[in-house]
């Protein structure tokens, strides 16, 4: 009986703790803060995404029309940790720069494009945010962090972690000759392993001419809605 009274006892200690590092949040401290909307801006950068698959074969390259590219993301420059989004990339609009590749490319061998025509990724949450620069009297700063969501390919769902640099900019008199609202900006690096989407490809060509893990590089640019 003591021993239970004991472990109640330190569990009613440790519950505060626990809480506050739960609630615990990272801010850019820019003498802002509220959850604000930021959606794709071709007006403030234009936005890339770049893939690469490397193979003993052949090196194969490639980006994602502009327009192709969607995405909104609700963040809190006081509230890092709390971000959420979706990030959609139309199946159609990748380049390999060869139109018959191309067409490979979007068949029902490889990403079937007309069954899955969007590639998307949610962000649930960022964590182990470091802030890397911070600058009140521009209105600027950056942070690296690890956003954990999830990528939809080709009919299948992953849990992924992806290192990225982030960058809020202010609105100023300078920011709104290129587009109203503050802006954010995203980069970052993953790979893709083509067989945790059932990307199976014509056979033989799997490890010669198209690598089994996609190598991705993204950097995209939002303005606050």
């Amino acid at each position: 009986m003591f021993n239970n009274k004991l472990f109640a006892i330190i569990i009613a200690l440790l519950i505060p703790i626990f809480s506050v590092q739960n609630s615990f949040s990272t801010s850019f401290n820019l003498k802002t803060s509220g959850e604000k909307k930021f959606e794709v801006n071709y007006k403030v950068s234009q936005p890339q995404v770049l893939f690469l698959s490397n193979a003993p074969l052949e090196d194969i390259r490639g980006s994602v029309n502009s327009e192709s590219i969607s995405g909104l993301i609700t963040f809190d420059p006081a509230n890092i940790e709390n971000a959420k989004g979706i990030i959609t990339i139309e199946v159609k609009g990748m380049e390999t720069g060869i139109q018959k590749r191309n067409g490979h490319l979007y068949s029902k061998n490889w990403l079937d494009g007309e069954t899955y025509p969007n590639i998307t990724f949610n962000l649930i949450q960022l964590s182990g945010v470091k802030i890397a620069s911070s600058d009140p009297a521009k209105g600027r700063a950056t942070a690296n962090a690890i956003a954990s969501g999830t990528i939809s390919i080709h009919g299948k769902l992953k849990t992924i972690n992806v290192d990225v640099n982030i960058t809020y900019i202010k609105e100023s008199e300078e920011t709104k000759k290129r587009a109203s609202g503050d802006f954010l900006s995203v980069s970052g690096k993953f790979d893709v392993a083509l067989k945790d989407f059932d990307i199976t490809g014509a056979q033989g060509l799997i490890g010669s001419k198209v690598g089994e893990v996609i190598n991705i590089d993204l950097s995209l640019f939002f303005s606050s809605k």
